[in-house]
């Protein structure tokens, strides 16, 4: 008796659910008296923390509700590609270490390079798009490379048959070249939903919108980005 109750409540709640796993693109029923609160294309604009999604809530007289919501807006890739290696001489070079011929030498202290990107033209001056430039070059939300040299690493000095009897071992900054063409998008939904008491929740009956947007505009970026490099000098000391 107690499977059948269980098999029962299952089944309804299924029931109750599948509007919303089968919703199909359909112009939402509106009210003639309804207030037109749910937001259109033509409304649509950025809010003050363009990554968050901002959703708007209209009930209807027989319970339903529409919901409609746009964010988060992002800055999609339309192509990004290195235009040019090492375009620009090396900078903030140090010296790790200095490793006599057929000999072996730890760091005897972790060193730490990094460097930021500035060079972007046109310049730009959002922190949003900004941060998004970021994360698109360097796959995080930071503005700076960094490599970290550690105490485990070994560096060779020259073999034993060089005619030099050192080896010494630096750290700096190159750069790539880059060509990043973005365009600003944004997430658009709307749907009519209605609510589940037994679960506390509203659910989808009928999407009308559910697709990300171009809204532009789109810019052409140069960027010299940053990137850490290790050489090493044979010399004799």
């Amino acid at each position: 008796m107690r499977k059948l109750k269980l098999i029962s409540i299952s089944l309804l709640l299924m029931s109750l659910l599948v509007p919303s796993a089968f919703a199909e693109s359909s112009s939402i029923p509106m009210e003639p008296n309804a207030s037109p609160t749910a937001i259109t294309k033509d409304q649509v604009t950025m809010s003050s923390d363009p990554s968050q999604e901002v959703c708007r809530y209209e009930p209807l007289s027989n319970g339903d509700r529409i919901k409609s919501c746009v964010g988060p807006w992002v800055w999609k890739t339309l192509n990004k590609k290195v235009e040019k290696y090492d375009s620009l001489p090396l900078t903030d070079q140090h010296k790790l270490i200095s490793v006599a011929k057929g000999q072996k030498q730890k760091l005897a202290q972790p060193f730490t390079q990094s460097k930021k990107i500035t060079s972007i033209e046109p310049n730009v001056t959002s922190a949003f798009e900004l941060s998004s430039i970021y994360s698109i070059l360097t796959g995080k939300n930071s503005d700076t490379i960094t490599e970290t040299y550690d105490t485990s690493k070994e560096y060779d000095g020259p073999d034993p048959s060089s005619p030099y009897n050192t080896r010494e071992y630096y750290t700096a900054v190159g750069y790539d070249e880059y060509k990043l063409d973005i365009t600003l998008t944004y997430f658009w939904f709307r749907s009519l939903q209605y609510f589940v008491p037994i679960l506390g929740v509203w659910v989808d009956k009928k999407i009308d919108h559910n697709e990300f947007n171009d809204a532009g505009p789109t810019h052409y970026l140069t960027i010299q980005l940053p990137k850490i490099v290790t050489y090493s000098v044979d010399v004799n000391r």
